[in-house]
């Protein structure tokens, strides 16, 4: 319990106190300033995970496309053994 020095004066404010309020001031913004590192944390962490999520939907992507050409390609190979063999058969 705080005896203050002069009885008489209500103003006065004891060290320990004034120290102790500070104390938790600093404390309380540490906390906040942890919360905004975590929270910047998670913000990057999402970021760089749906960055992956669409790198891997290009290549899908990129992977599709790439079948539907083999898929082309090989249908116009099939047309033209088709007709080299008529022209065969003619000839």
């Amino acid at each position: 319990m705080y005896i203050p020095e002069d009885p008489n004066n209500e103003n006065e404010i004891p060290t320990s106190a004034t120290v102790e309020f500070i104390g938790t001031v600093v404390l309380t913004l540490g906390y906040v300033i942890v919360a905004i590192a975590e929270g910047i944390a998670l913000s990057e962490l999402a970021q760089a995970k749906e960055k992956e999520e669409q790198e891997a939907k290009l290549v899908n992507q990129s992977s599709q496309e790439q079948k539907e050409q083999l898929s082309d390609i090989q249908s116009k190979l099939d047309y033209l053994v088709n007709e080299i063999e008529m022209l065969k058969k003619k000839g």
